[in-house]
């Protein structure tokens, strides 16, 4: 072959590198609900540090991260009551009163260390109320609900995640996150939060069905697991007493700062108005504190995302 067929042979394979798409891993992890968590507070403003844990919900979704020296992750996940296995939708969601999703896509991600991440994203909160009526008669039994009314807000939120540390060769992470909102950007998310009837979290719950099944002694099922509970108050004292005697009945607590309490629906969040409305032991709460907890199940799959065309 002549040295003008090897150049022109060449050009042609140099080009068609050229235009050939690059292509660049990722993966996907997905958040274990089973372990991850997502604390939720009551705050004010004014003394942030005297939060109120409302309560421990579940979290699910995933966390997405391209390799390479620039590689920042793109979260996406939604925090749903604990007791539920996954977040209800359409009609299911509208059978139970108070019912609360919180969900989160990632718009931008600006790193501040090697394992630190500012992530800037929608937050999305659907709220569903039902009017419940209440007539205290003899007869009475409990509140009767009306018609579920849904209501449904998206904001900006960020948060600053974390990656506390990665287990084994498979990829599995836990990453730790915290964001404060005010009631003033998200009235609906301060509502919802602090309106709902958060369930108790059960990592690991499992439950059997006894073999006195049917019988008369019949309990319902046995379940087992390890119970997450809200953090301690921290505007409670608990001592135990000096004489303790057979009529001892456990700690002793007593309230020694204000009582976080939440606005009502419409009210307005201005520092004036708290101001005026505080009464002697309370705080106005004006914001919600979200602290995440969550553990990947490692790399679900690996994608490859072209780029370069």
């Amino acid at each position: 072959m002549s040295n003008k067929s090897l150049i022109a042979a060449f050009v042609a394979l140099s080009s068609a590198f050229s235009v050939a798409p690059v292509f660049a891993q990722s993966s996907v992890a997905g958040i274990d609900s089973e372990h991850s968590t997502a604390r939720l507070y009551l705050a004010s403003s004014n003394a942030p540090a005297n939060n109120v844990n409302v309560g421990v919900a579940r979290a699910s979704g995933v966390v997405k991260l391209t390799a390479g020296d620039s590689a920042t992750p793109d979260f996406d996940f939604t925090i749903y009551p604990a007791d539920r296995k996954s977040p209800a939708v359409g009609s299911d969601a509208k059978k139970k009163p108070n019912y609360t999703v919180i969900s989160f896509k990632t718009g931008r991600v600006v790193p501040l260390s090697a394992d630190t991440f500012r992530v800037t994203g929608k937050l999305t909160t659907s709220y569903v109320e039902r009017e419940a009526t209440y007539d205290p008669t003899e007869g009475y039994s409990g509140p009767t609900y009306g018609p579920s009314v849904t209501v449904s807000k998206t904001e900006e939120a960020t948060f600053q995640f974390r990656r506390a540390h990665s287990v084994g060769a498979s990829g599995v992470s836990e990453w730790i996150a915290s964001a404060t909102i005010g009631g003033e950007d998200f009235p609906e998310l301060l509502t919802a939060v602090s309106s709902t009837d958060w369930p108790v979290f059960v990592a690991d719950e499992r439950c059997t069905m006894p073999s006195n099944a049917g019988q008369e002694d019949y309990a319902g099922s046995t379940c087992t697991g390890e119970r997450v509970d809200v953090a301690a108050r921290k505007d409670l004292s608990c001592d135990t007493p000096s004489m303790v005697g057979e009529d001892f009945s456990g700690e002793v607590c007593t309230q020694i700062a204000p009582t976080v309490i939440a606005p009502v629906a419409g009210q307005t969040y201005s520092a004036k108005r708290r101001r005026t409305n505080e009464q002697p032991g309370q705080l106005i709460a004006n914001e919600v504190q979200i602290q995440l907890d969550l553990l990947t199940t490692g790399s679900d799959s690996a994608v490859s995302v072209a780029s370069g065309q």
